[in-house]
């Protein structure tokens, strides 16, 4: 017998602890983000200077930049991922109360669950892809950078600025196939419910 209750959640809640999440995973998970990125990108000789493996490449960013170039292009991290976290936590969360009629179970269902992930992952992609776009642009600038130093950004706004200028709106429409994979994805999932 599944026990049911009757309570409802505050909505609230959900939002904060995403938001905090958010901010937690960027100020962990940034300067590793950075790392590869940089490995990614930069992964030859630049200005005479091969990274070898991520330590390397770590010690190089902190001999020539500091702490402070392992949080090259943090700012549209710390703003979307606690934005996306927020609304990812809270979506759901109100998704699957939605989905349960406003009853809260006391064992998770699949039929609710993938749904509820499914649409709140939709609804962030939106905030995510942007904010990674000016992110990635940003930590790919640097000491050991390829980028000219003429054409670089002086800020995440300033990235995102330029990037709408010589791209439009529609500058971050390299990301629309990749959404437009996701709702197919989403659909096919969903119907099997």
């Amino acid at each position: 017998m599944v026990m049911e209750d009757s309570r409802k959640p505050s909505g609230y809640k959900e939002y904060v602890a995403g938001l905090f999440a958010g901010v937690a995973t960027v100020v962990v998970g940034h300067p590793f983000d950075t790392v590869k990125v940089k490995l990614q990108k930069h992964n030859t000789n630049v200005q005479g200077i091969t990274y070898r493996n991520g330590f390397h490449c770590t010690a190089r960013i902190l001999a020539t930049e500091g702490v402070r170039g392992l949080y090259i292009g943090a700012t549209p991290s710390f703003v979307g991922m606690a934005f996306e976290s927020s609304l990812l936590f809270g979506i759901y969360s109100q998704t699957k109360q939605s989905l349960q009629g406003g009853v809260q179970s006391s064992r998770p269902r699949p039929q609710v669950i993938i749904p509820s992930a499914a649409f709140a992952g939709a609804i962030i992609s939106f905030v995510l892809c942007p904010s990674e776009l000016v992110k990635c642009r940003m930590q790919i600038q640097g000491t050991d950078s390829l980028v000219p130093k003429c054409s670089g950004y002086s800020s995440s706004l300033d990235c995102a600025l330029k990037t709408i200028k010589s791209d439009g709106v529609t500058g971050y429409r390299r990301l629309s196939w990749w959404l437009y994979n996701i709702f197919k994805g989403i659909y096919w999932k969903c119907s099997i419910f």
